[in-house]
């Protein structure tokens, strides 16, 4: 049976005492939890890495001495990653410390975080990702113990084994949309809009926000509409590990342009990078200009960003695809964007 409930915490620091005690509530509660010491003696981070893509909801467990690790850091990295896919819920629990002191690298725990870092200033794309894990996972909704609190340990699991239940049973009700399942079966994926890390969209001079019917998928989404930017900045990624081997695919963004969308004269620029285990990756590369697009009334137009193959399994990568146009005298707007698509290409298509 897969794991339902992957524990990322300090081993050191708690292993033997909060953990000790969570880990027995949450299997009482009939939750299928797993924490490393369960794996094999001997194994390394990457079957840990499996198991949080198996998991439906990671609990981040973030204690003084929690920057002192790498192991921790890594672990976030890919409970972060798979967060961003939509695979995966995240709890952020607090244990004796306050949010802010991770979410701005505070004190002792911030002192940690910048001596690992020093420490591995040769792998600054590493430090980096650990990092943008920190302030990602802090900016969800998570549970807070403080250090001078009234409550005690076994109240506060109690209150943590409530919230994953009721998490777990909120998933397993609204897992799959019918459509966006029979989707799924003819291979294919979609990254919505919310997914995706778009420049400036918390700002809502820039970015608004609204949820519109979307037939494919027989649900509510949210889009992004553009106000007003000069530059502009659109990226995603997605892991291969759920696309059939040997197929080829292309990704697309899925895009509008009302008719008062302005300042594309100048093209944007499509990017692909299919980045592999072992570090080995692959770039494509276009552009293309949006303002042959503009007044296409209600209609989504599909904006190819690039193909590729989907390797197998045993050698499953990631792709990180992108659109941007840094002209910063050209002000932009009227562009909606639904999200990015990853389908077989049209000589690939499944049919059922």
């Amino acid at each position: 049976m897969q794991p339902q409930v992957f524990i990322n915490f300090r081993g050191s620091e708690l292993r033997r005492s909060f953990i000790a005690f969570l880990q027995p509530a949450m299997r009482e509660a009939n939750i299928n939890v797993f924490i490393d010491e369960l794996e094999l003696m001997g194994t390394d981070l990457e079957n840990l890495l499996v198991r949080i893509e198996e998991s439906k909801v990671a609990l981040a467990i973030f204690s003084k001495d929690y920057t002192s690790s790498v192991w921790c850091l890594d672990e976030l990295v890919k409970i972060k990653e798979c967060k961003d896919q939509g695979d995966l819920r995240v709890i952020p629990i607090f244990y004796k410390l306050e949010p802010s002191v991770v979410k701005y690298l505070q004190g002792s725990f911030g002192d940690n975080f910048r001596n690992l870092k020093r420490n591995h200033q040769h792998e600054p794309v590493k430090t980096q990702k650990w990092e943008e894990a920190l302030t990602s996972i802090t900016q969800t909704i998570g549970m807070r113990l403080p250090e001078q609190s009234d409550r005690s340990d076994k109240e506060f699991i109690n209150s943590i084994v409530r919230e994953v239940k009721k998490l777990l049973a909120n998933i397993h009700i609204i897992e799959k949309p019918p459509r966006e399942a029979t989707n799924q079966s003819r291979g294919i994926f979609f990254v919505p809009a919310r997914k995706l890390d778009i420049t400036h969209s918390e700002n809502p001079e820039n970015w608004t926000w609204s949820s519109i019917y979307d037939g494919q998928s027989e649900a509510d989404i949210e889009v992004a509409t553009l106000i007003t930017v000069y530059w502009l900045h659109i990226t995603g990624n997605f892991h291969t590990r759920k696309l059939t081997p040997g197929t080829k695919y292309e990704v697309v963004f899925i895009l509008n342009l009302d008719d008062t969308a302005a300042g594309w004269e100048e093209p944007v620029t499509l990017k692909l990078k299919l980045e592999h285990r072992g570090g080995s990756q692959s770039i494509q590369e276009r552009t293309l200009s949006l303002d042959d697009y503009i007044g296409d009334g209600n209609n989504w137009v599909d904006i190819q960003v690039g193909e590729f193959e989907a390797p197998p399994k045993s050698a499953a990568a990631k792709i990180f695809f992108s659109l941007h146009q840094y002209v910063d005298t050209d002000r932009k707007d009227g562009l909606v964007v639904k999200g990015v698509a990853i389908r077989p290409t049209a000589r690939d298509q499944v049919t059922i």
